[in-house]
């Protein structure tokens, strides 16, 4: 350490290098702090974008599982941002193939396979087919073309491919695995086909490979398609009187509420669609009881055996809304029904 005199007054100067060295600790130490605080920063705005992203994807009616599975094709696809998938129908198929790849190296028993598969195709639909309604199918011919579709045959063997073109006696499918990767063994086996239209209902139908064309299968065009599981459509809101009781069980002479005043529950159905209606009323039901609902609706009476899902109460105004699942009606209650939510949608 030198000694230096300045005006009369000596002080002592610290070598260059020891100067050097602590104003490079003190950069090294606020560098830290600032990649410390730059990294709090990153995971918030990755935390924030999942959040967007996941809140997207429930808004499109994706479960809790095709969520997870729409999240594993957003990882493998490498996107910056991941809610771009939702806008890029390309990100998506390109994505789905490099899944697959991971599927296939996993060997998921084929049930297992089979209903991954059936979610993926949902979830595509969900995404990128939003429409709240759509007449049901009367023949192959009404399929659209870009609709994807997922089969498997007897063996377990599965796939999924997009509709491209429908033919006069045949099905052209791109599917979405390398050249080769479908073995050719799959052309003598009988398949099970299924797809899915967002606002009506699942649907199948039994064919056969006749041929398989680079990344192309030739499906043979069937007589007939089978529709299944209905799509449950949004709520419409509504103001339909309606009179609540318990059900009339073997123990019963008479279907009665269990109130004070043994008395039928008044009350008012507010929102409905083909399986539940939200129902208010003043009075407290009991969840274990299944209960019939009476009400008119374009001048046919129906009844309806319903089941307690969920309630909300406004204490204030001592009004409780009550959600019943709709579980036996006659078929002409249910065409009704259909038919008034459809018109509204």
């Amino acid at each position: 350490m030198e000694i230096i005199t300045v005006f009369g007054v000596r002080w002592r100067v610290a070598p260059l290098w020891e100067v050097g060295l602590t104003v490079l600790v003190i950069f090294l130490v606020i560098a830290f702090f600032a990649l410390l605080k730059y990294n709090q920063y990153l995971k918030l705005k990755k935390s924030s974008l999942e959040q967007i992203f996941i809140y997207k994807a429930r808004q499109r009616g994706l479960t809790g599982y095709q969520v997870r599975i729409l999240q594993h094709i957003v990882a493998l696809s490498k996107l910056s941002s991941p809610e771009i998938i939702f806008i890029n129908k390309a990100l998506f198929e390109t994505g789905l193939v490099k899944f697959l790849q991971y599927m296939a190296k996993l060997k998921e028993p084929p049930d297992d396979l089979k209903d991954i598969f059936k979610d993926i195709v949902i979830t595509y639909e969900r995404i990128y087919n939003p429409v709240e309604y759509q007449q049901p199918l009367d023949s192959i011919e009404d399929i659209s073309a870009d609709t994807l579709v997922c089969g498997y045959s007897q063996t377990g063997r599965a796939f999924i491919a997009k509709i491209m073109l429908i033919a006069e006696d045949t099905i052209h499918c791109r599917y979405f695995r390398k050249p080769g990767q479908l073995p050719d063994e799959i052309i003598t086996e009988p398949v099970s086909i299924f797809f899915f239209r967002n606002g009506d209902a699942e649907y199948s139908f039994e064919s056969e490979i006749t041929a398989i064309q680079e990344n192309t299968i030739l499906l043979k065009k069937p007589d007939a398609i089978k529709r299944g599981k209905e799509v449950h459509h949004p709520y419409i809101q509504t103001l339909i009187p309606c009179t609540i009781q318990k059900k009339k069980d073997d123990k019963e002479e008479e279907a009665i509420i269990q109130h004070d005043d043994n008395e039928p529950v008044n009350g008012t159905i507010e929102r409905l669609n083909e399986f539940e209606a939200v129902v208010r009323v003043e009075k407290t039901l009991q969840y274990q009881n299944e209960y019939t609902l009476f009400f008119t609706l374009e001048n046919f009476k129906i009844e309806i055996v319903s089941k307690i899902l969920a309630s909300r109460t406004i204490t204030k105004e001592k009004i409780i809304y009550y959600t019943f699942k709709l579980i036996e009606m006659s078929e002409a209650a249910q065409n009704v029904i259909s038919k008034y939510v459809k018109e509204r949608l």
